[in-house]
């Protein structure tokens, strides 16, 4: 390799190694989970509202008794413990309805949580099938005495827990599970038609490790909203410059729920003063928009700037490596542009 070559291949070298530095390889974790052993299928009865769907999806009168069910399949030989709950429906920050949360936080706005009427008969826990058997779960509905607008909301839901051999491989506990949404009316008006939106409150704080600026807002209608497009940006009060924007799209309410617009706000740390956000959202052939203003003290910008997972933290000793580094490949530049020069005066004076 010629002198010249080696001066032009040096600082991309140079460069690989501090690449190497900040942006360590990462190994991409295997999915070695088994099969859940169990499958879930909904016998559904002679009130479905809706044939089509596979669903729960019940036209009920008040005071109205019924048992539905649902039947358990196992898919191995081996014995699988299949616990079994009720549960309600909320919105989630990721824009798809959540069936499953143990207990989640309900909306001031919903009366007679699904949880309060639907219940497991006999107060059965958990069911047990083995060797490709299939067992039926009972779910008894007693609807309240006053009549209801619109839809409740929840879900039917079975789950598996691992046993503790893979606990013990892994240190968690991987979990199988099957969800039958449950859907009830009285008044046979589409259930997809009517939402109403409200923002209640714009803050910062850490969600699943990162900084975000959360837009709470409310759908305090029984309606489900779907398919909808919502969108926000924050700026400094009195400037110009947008600080962050973010969009969303296929969103999904919960009747009767919240949910938190979560608009990421990177590595930089959060400074305190007064914001403003300005958000729009539509679907179901309407548009909603806001705009609030919002003040953040020092103390809660600190303590989220402090809370954070995803924030550069640099080693002391960096720093002072890369100086050194640059000063090494500064000197071997100098070097290799003045060493020809050298090189051609010893040879005129050989000459």
């Amino acid at each position: 390799m010629t002198r010249c070559k080696v001066a032009k291949v040096f600082p991309i070298l140079f460069l690989l190694i501090i690449v190497s530095f900040y942006f360590p390889q990462m190994a991409k974790a295997e999915d070695n989970q088994s099969p859940a052993g169990y499958t879930v299928e909904s016998i559904i009865p002679e009130n479905q509202f809706d044939k089509k769907r596979t669903f729960f999806y019940l036209k009920m009168e008040p005071s109205q008794k019924q048992t539905i069910q649902v039947k358990v399949i196992s898919t191995q030989k081996e014995p699988v413990t299949v616990h079994v709950a009720v549960h309600d429906a909320v919105s989630s920050s990721v824009g798809a309805i959540d069936y499953a949360q143990d207990k989640p936080k309900l909306d001031s706005s919903l009366k007679q949580p699904i949880t309060s009427f639907v219940k497991v008969k006999d107060n059965v826990k958990e069911v047990v099938v083995k060797n490709y058997e299939e067992k039926i779960v009972d779910f008894e509905i007693t609807m309240p005495e006053q009549a209801y607008d619109g839809v409740k909301l929840g879900s039917v839901r079975f789950l598996r827990k691992a046993d503790d051999s893979a606990k013990k491989k892994t240190g968690l506990v991987p979990e199988y599970a099957r969800v039958i949404a449950l859907m009830l009316t009285e008044d046979e008006e589409t259930f997809n038609h009517g939402a109403e939106l409200h923002l209640k409150k714009v803050d910062v704080n850490v969600s699943h490790g990162r900084k975000v600026v959360a837009a709470n807002i409310q759908n305090d209608q029984p309606k489900v909203l779907q398919d909808m497009t919502i969108k926000g940006s924050v700026k400094k009060k009195g400037e110009s410059k947008t600080l962050i924007k973010h969009e969303m799209t296929k969103f999904s309410v919960a009747p009767n729920s919240n949910f938190d617009f979560e608009m990421p706000l990177g590595l930089e740390r959060f400074l305190p003063g007064t914001y403003v956000f300005t958000g729009s959202a539509t679907g179901d052939g309407r548009t909603w928009k806001w705009e609030e203003e919002f003040t953040i003290g020092k103390k809660q910008a600190d303590k989220v700037n402090d809370e954070t997972v995803y924030k550069i933290v640099v080693p002391a000793w960096v720093p002072w490596t890369a100086v050194g580094l640059i000063l090494a490949l500064i000197g071997v530049i100098v070097y290799l542009v003045r060493r020809p020069k050298q090189w051609q005066a010893q040879g005129h004076e050989r000459k």
